[in-house]
């Protein structure tokens, strides 16, 4: 794999903490994507489906067989062709002569149809691969929201101790220490939250390579180390390369090989046939030849190369409108990336700075007596907040780029 987000994610996950209980079963999102582009059905059935074509291509590139044919004639009548003794018997080998190159033209059909299935199936395993890979980052935010979860019960008890001492000592009122535990029963409960959609991210995970149950522990990776984003010029360049586009060109081959079949079949194929033929009334043989051909096969050919020209002009239609469609669906996550970038680096650059230092500031405040709890709540629970905002930013910026890569990545960035 050679997507921009999986060599970020791999990068951070050599050197990120795992989920504690998981290290020997850690999973990085290379070895997933890999696992779901290995094990996913939708890969086997577009493997098994090219056998497919190409075992219909190999038939189709066949020579016309040669026939042998028999006849028996004048026979079980009634008068002078009662019986047997009037029969006549011909056994014959017949052959069609192919003209115009239409086994040629057969055999480039099933060459072009081959390279369709391996487009078709090139953007399958691009749709696998970004797939695992979106999913890899929802399991990556959702245990990152779980450690900070497990922090703010951890902060939020030892408030809470704090306030019962202040209580005890009558400096603070009892609706501080009622307010310390409800903001334990509310980390609490965000603690099994972030479990609970944990547990379904993992779940989807492991449907990536087709696995109804989880069969991994942790996910390694960091959120934090994220990939810079190039300019919207160099992305939308790789467009014309993609799968996607190369899948159109690739029918558009299959539709041309098909209109040199139509053309090839304006001229007529001879049958020709060779035999000898056995008279039972005079006990005399003799050869028999034939010969044939069809007629009308040019006007036949001229309807045929007709229909196939004005799918060519449909598909061509068709690729333009996806082009301009690509160009601007990228565009689109282009802009959101933006977004997303500028989000996380307000958050950390700006704000998580500014709430650190608040909540430090307000700890002092209240242990000197000047703040109250409910200042020291709020600033904690704006660290919190914070901190989930920007796992959430940098998770998004992270799918926005596997879904760039889903438009952008080329067949060699996804084939084994």
């Amino acid at each position: 794999m050679k997507f921009r987000s999986v060599w970020a994610l791999a990068v951070a996950g050599a050197c990120g903490m795992a989920v504690p209980g998981h290290a020997a079963e850690v999973l990085r999102l290379e070895e997933a994507v890999a696992r779901a582009l290995g094990s996913h059905p939708s890969a086997a059935a577009d493997a098994a489906q090219l056998e497919a074509t190409r075992s219909r291509a190999a038939r189709e590139g066949l020579p016309a067989p040669i026939i042998l044919g028999g006849e028996l004639e004048n026979v079980a009548g009634s008068g002078s062709v009662s019986g047997m003794d009037a029969a006549e018997a011909t056994f014959r080998v017949s052959r069609l002569l192919e003209l115009g190159g239409k086994r040629a033209a057969r055999q480039a059909l099933g060459g072009a149809e081959i390279d369709a299935a391996q487009r078709a199936g090139d953007v399958t395993r691009v749709t696998i691969a970004t797939r695992a890979a979106g999913r890899f980052i929802d399991v990556l935010a959702a245990q990152e929201h779980v450690e900070h979860a497990q922090e703010r019960i951890a902060m939020a008890r030892a408030l809470q101790r704090e306030v019962g001492r202040w209580v005890s000592a009558a400096r603070n009122p009892d609706s501080d220490l009622r307010a310390a535990e409800i903001a334990v029963a509310d980390a609490e409960l965000k603690r099994d939250q972030a479990l609970e959609r944990l547990e379904s991210t993992r779940h989807a995970l492991a449907a990536s390579w087709g696995a109804l149950t989880v069969d991994f522990g942790a996910v390694a990776g960091d959120t934090s180390v994220l990939p810079p984003l190039e300019q919207f010029q160099a992305m939308a360049a790789k467009l014309p390369s993609t799968p996607q586009q190369q899948l159109l060109e690739s029918q558009a081959g299959v539709l041309t090989a098909r209109r040199n079949v139509a053309l090839a079949a304006a001229r007529p194929d001879v049958s020709v046939g060779l035999g000898i033929r056995r008279l039972e009334a005079t006990k005399d043989s003799g050869l028999v030849m034939s010969v044939s051909v069809p007629l009308g096969s040019r006007k036949r050919s001229a309807y045929s190369v007709s229909e196939v020209d004005h799918e060519l002009s449909a598909l061509s239609a068709r690729r333009q409108a996806q082009a301009v469609e690509l160009q601007q669906e990228l565009f689109d996550i282009y802009q959101q990336l933006r977004q997303a970038q500028l989000e996380v680096e307000s958050v950390r650059e700006r704000q998580l700075p500014k709430a650190e230092a608040a909540l430090k500031q307000s700890r002092r405040g209240f242990e000197e007596g000047r703040f109250s709890y409910l200042a020291l709540g709020q600033a904690q629970k704006t660290l919190f907040d914070l901190r989930e905002r920007e796992v959430e930013a940098a998770a998004r910026y992270l799918r926005l780029l596997v879904e760039a890569d889903r438009l952008t990545a080329s067949a060699l960035d996804i084939r084994p």
